[in-house]
């Protein structure tokens, strides 16, 4: 089985600003320091037309739930890329997976960054992913799935909000 994602968010900033962080090497990895764990960013490539990264990030096993931590037996290493394309229209699109490799879990995710209408007021733009969740253990798949989603939810608000406090620090 699988469960769905998916998390909208806004900024009050233009798309492209929201993408040069989203992508600056110096924000990924101040994102992943504040956030927690044992993270590290891998892996980072940028040209005109977008961007690549993948990021190791580590989870005790005392944080994760304790399903999870059942079933998982320790620490919890989770490997994820993101990949993003600027678009002809202004906006932006990408894709993210994540998996570990103690269990056989997947998340795999369309992403994209627009602006949006903004009547003469302040930029403003929109982040949007959508995609899915897997765990393939029988019995217990569907359960773990369940948590995976409510967690990959929380982390993307998180992230949203080391966003909104990044950016404003940066003006």
């Amino acid at each position: 089985m699988t469960r769905g994602i998916e998390y909208r968010s806004t900024y009050e900033w233009a798309a492209a600003r929201v993408f040069a962080a989203l992508i600056d090497p110096g924000y990924l990895a101040e994102r992943l320091r504040v956030l927690g764990g044992d993270n590290e960013l891998i892996e980072h490539t940028a040209t005109e037309r977008g961007a690549r990264y993948r990021i190791r990030q580590g989870v005790r096993a005392e944080v994760l739930p304790s399903l999870a931590r059942k079933v998982i037996g320790g620490d919890l290493t989770i490997n994820r890329s993101e990949e993003w394309r600027r678009e002809a229209d202004g906006g932006y699109t990408g894709e993210v997976t994540a998996g570990a490799t103690v269990m056989p879990r997947s998340i795999a995710a369309s992403q994209w960054l627009r602006d949006l209408p903004s009547e003469g007021g302040p930029a403003v733009c929109e982040f949007v992913v959508e995609g899915s969740v897997q765990v393939n253990i029988p019995l217990l798949g569907g359960k773990l799935e369940d948590l995976f989603v409510g967690e990959v939810r929380g982390l993307l608000e998180s992230e949203h909000q080391f966003t909104v406090d990044w950016l404003s620090r940066q003006q």
